[in-house]
């Protein structure tokens, strides 16, 4: 399915805006990315495109995890937009009682042949609780799954409590009132990626879009790491400098 008319069938639900939407959709179609896991769903949007990518390949299947008591809370909800767009057939939605990091226990026991886990996937996209606890553990199971030259994508790279402090208390089962004053202020998920991630020997090409809030890696083991900073720039312009272990970084950032 074509961007322009998945597009207009999901035009005005959120959480993903147009230009993080066409960066997945081209990435997927450029890297023939078929087996994705999706870790956070909300209404399904981002789901959508990404089967719409698949879609036009002609192939594919993404398996998509949220909480189970999360089912009711959005409308619409990921399986009536799929339904919409007539791309439910690419989406396998697994609700967990527990969080994602459970499933991903399961996948990597179902995945373990003679003590070794065999990777799965070539896409990962992380869109959970942006809590260091829960996506610093996430990462590394993720990785265990990951398939070589395979993607992680991070959402909400700058992403406080303290900045939705007016609106709730609790996100996704973490009471706020419980966290430190560091861990209330401070990016969980650019310390995961900072810290963890880019410090991790598998990595050796990352990307930051402080635009557009993603943190983007790619499973390649190199002794030189590529660490770029990305501003509005487009998905062709960053898959050629990945392809060809270009250094571009802005704002003076390394």
């Amino acid at each position: 399915m074509k961007f322009d008319k998945i597009s207009q069938i999901v035009e005005g639900v959120p959480f993903i805006d147009i230009k993080n939407a066409k960066y997945l959709y081209d990435l997927i179609i450029s890297e023939k990315l078929t087996n994705i896991l999706e870790l956070g769903i909300a209404h399904g949007t981002a789901t959508c495109y990404m089967a719409a990518a698949l879609d036009e390949l002609g192939t594919g299947k993404i398996t998509s995890v949220d909480l189970l008591e999360a089912k009711s809370s959005f409308s619409p909800s990921p399986e009536e937009q799929l339904a919409k767009a007539g791309l439910e057939n690419f989406v396998q939605i697994v609700r967990m009682q527990t969080g994602y990091t459970w499933f991903l226990h399961d996948e990597i026991k179902r995945q373990t042949i003679n003590d070794i886990c065999q990777p799965e996937y070539n896409l990962c996209i992380i869109d959970g609780p942006k809590n260091w606890v829960i996506d610093g553990f996430t990462f590394f199971l993720v990785d265990k799954l990951l398939k070589d030259n395979g993607w992680i994508i991070f959402d909400d790279y700058e992403w406080t409590y303290t900045s939705v402090d007016e609106k709730r208390n609790v996100t996704d089962g973490i009471t706020h009132r419980h966290l430190s004053e560091v861990e209330r202020t401070i990016p969980h998920i650019k310390e995961v990626f900072e810290l963890l991630v880019k410090q991790h020997p598998n990595y050796s090409d990352l990307i930051v879009y402080p635009d557009s809030g993603w943190a983007v890696a790619k499973k390649t083991t190199s002794e030189r790491k590529i660490y770029t900073v990305k501003y509005q720039e487009t998905t062709k312009d960053i898959l050629v400098q990945v392809k060809h272990g270009i250094k571009s970084i802005i704002a003076g950032k390394n």
